[in-house]
């Protein structure tokens, strides 16, 4: 299964087994960061035991880059638009960025 088929699933468990070890998130501000599978499933579950919940839809595709609108409820305070480029490697996402809103995401992708 490929990193895009476990993204458009929903699946959280799957979500996860789609990540690589060594995956990078890299955050909105300065120290947001996770260097490996073990923290981003950890802020993810920490998320979802907050009453957070999501529903991802995958908005473009570009050259091993996947730009994602996670359409979180309730909405980020911070970044009520919220959206993530996952860079992948293989069947595998080795990094995830955090970007404000799709105009920025697509922006960096280069659509």
């Amino acid at each position: 299964m490929s990193a895009l088929d476990h993204l458009e699933s929903a699946d959280f468990e799957e979500f996860a087994a789609a990540l690589a070890p060594d995956v990078v998130w890299v955050g909105l501000e300065p120290g947001q960061l996770c260097r490996n599978r073990e923290q981003v499933v950890a802020t993810f579950r920490r998320a979802l035991e907050s009453g957070k919940s999501g529903s991802p839809e995958v908005v473009a595709e570009a050259e091993g880059r996947i730009v994602v609108d996670p359409h979180v409820e309730p909405p980020n305070e911070e970044a009520p638009e919220l959206h993530f480029v996952f860079v992948v490697e293989g069947d595998r996402i080795v990094e995830m960025r955090d970007y404000r809103n799709r105009a920025a995401a697509l922006e960096a992708v280069g659509l």
